[in-house]
């Protein structure tokens, strides 16, 4: 049994939307919290990504997740202990250990009850920023993180109006502390960064796991597929869901589409830290095989993975799901990107002008202009993630 994911009430799933395996795999009775506790299992189950390594119900048990204070912290116990059952080869320790104890890298769990979960969950702020800057034949760049597209394209459209304006061919990213956020606004920036000869090829790939790639959970048949006003979709009379959606390599293969007037660009200079992660990664590992890239500054956090939200009940899952690569097939910097030239953010600096002047001196450009021209200063005063995080919206239906 599982718990229906609309509008936190609590039904029990019809059966004959699911496979014959996943008809058995829970009791068919519980409390609400031992629901919970098995539709928690039952997902991560068919669309986590290392799902191949959990146990069966039998042998996980997930209704024993109930010895903590509350039943959140109960269900985070049990999404930590799922976490760590897939290890690097690499480093001999699970993919999603971190230092600390309880607390998974990539996967979490976020209570909507208050109507803020996801912003909870990942430890809003409030604050974006993009500053840019022009000197000679560079760009400058510092972006914050990446919330929806929707709060970021004006700033960036006109930056890289004025970049193009001033026909620049090396552009300095500063993405240190960027935490990622939203894969659609990493992509349009690449885009913007892009040159026409790019078009058409691939940016990047996202990977799910097989049972997902072959379209064979039914599971997601309890999982409404909402359009970007929040409003059902229909597919032949009846609701898409998203066991409608395509997780297949090729269905989730994203090519180039040059979106500005700069098309000069042959280097790019990004600087990182170990704040730097997910969608910042992203858009790193994506635009390497096409320019003459070069890290500046300390290793980044490691997060070639990212996820989209399964609702149950008042919480939203957000478990890691899929893997992205670039045209290259690179894609396992779970450990992070080095940089080419290591850098403390002492070193570098953190007021945008200061931070320009001194990548360039680190880069040993001596031919470039002294006078540093503000092209874009701009905060947003929206939320700012700070848990490292690659969320994925826009889900393709077959």
């Amino acid at each position: 049994m599982l718990l229906a994911i609309f509008a936190g009430s609590l039904v029990a799933c019809k059966k004959s939307a699911l496979s014959d395996d996943e008809k058995n795999e829970t009791p068919r009775d519980g409390t609400r919290e031992q629901l919970i506790l098995d539709s928690i299992y039952l997902y991560t189950k068919h669309t986590y990504l290392w799902n191949d390594v959990l146990p069966k119900y039998d042998v996980f048990n997930p209704r024993k997740y109930i010895t903590a204070n509350s039943e959140l912290l109960n269900f985070k116990k049990e999404l930590y202990d799922i976490s760590q059952y897939k290890i690097n080869p690499l480093t001999l320790h699970p993919y999603e250990k971190t230092a600390l104890s309880g607390l998974s890298k990539y996967s979490y769990l976020a209570d909507e009850s208050n109507g803020i979960g996801l912003k909870a969950a990942l430890n809003y702020s409030e604050s974006t920023t993009v500053s840019a800057l022009v000197s000679g034949s560079f760009g400058y760049l510092k972006i914050s993180q990446f919330p929806h597209l929707s709060e970021l394209s004006v700033p960036l459209n006109e930056a890289f109006s004025a970049f193009s304006s001033s026909g620049i061919t090396s552009l300095i990213v500063d993405l240190r502390n960027n935490p990622g956020g939203y894969v659609e606004t990493a992509q349009y920036l690449a885009n913007l960064i892009a040159v026409p000869a790019m078009n058409d090829k691939v940016m990047y790939t996202e990977h799910f796991n097989s049972e997902m790639q072959a379209g064979n959970v039914s599971i997601l048949k309890k999982q409404p597929y909402l359009d970007e006003n929040n409003q059902p979709v229909f597919i032949n009379g009846r609701r898409a869901t998203y066991a409608d959606v395509d997780f297949s390599v090729v269905g989730n293969t994203f090519l180039f589409k040059n979106a500005g007037q700069l098309n000069t660009i042959t280097n790019l200079y990004f600087l990182v830290n170990g704040g730097t992660a997910s969608a910042s990664e992203l858009l790193i590992n994506a635009l390497k095989p096409y320019f003459n890239v070069l890290l500046i500054g300390e290793q980044t956090y490691g997060k070639p993975v990212g996820s989209f939200g399964i609702k149950i009940d008042n919480y939203t899952l957000y478990a890691v799901s899929f893997q992205i690569k670039n045209a290259k097939g690179e894609g396992d910097y779970f450990n992070g990107l080095s940089p080419e030239i290591i850098a403390t953010d002492e070193k570098i600096g953190d007021a945008p002008d200061f931070a320009f002047a001194s990548t360039l001196v680190l880069i040993s450009k001596p031919n470039a202009k002294e006078v540093m021209v503000p092209v874009v200063s701009f905060s947003s005063g929206k939320t700012e993630f700070v848990k490292p995080e690659m969320i994925k919206e826009k889900l393709k239906l077959r």
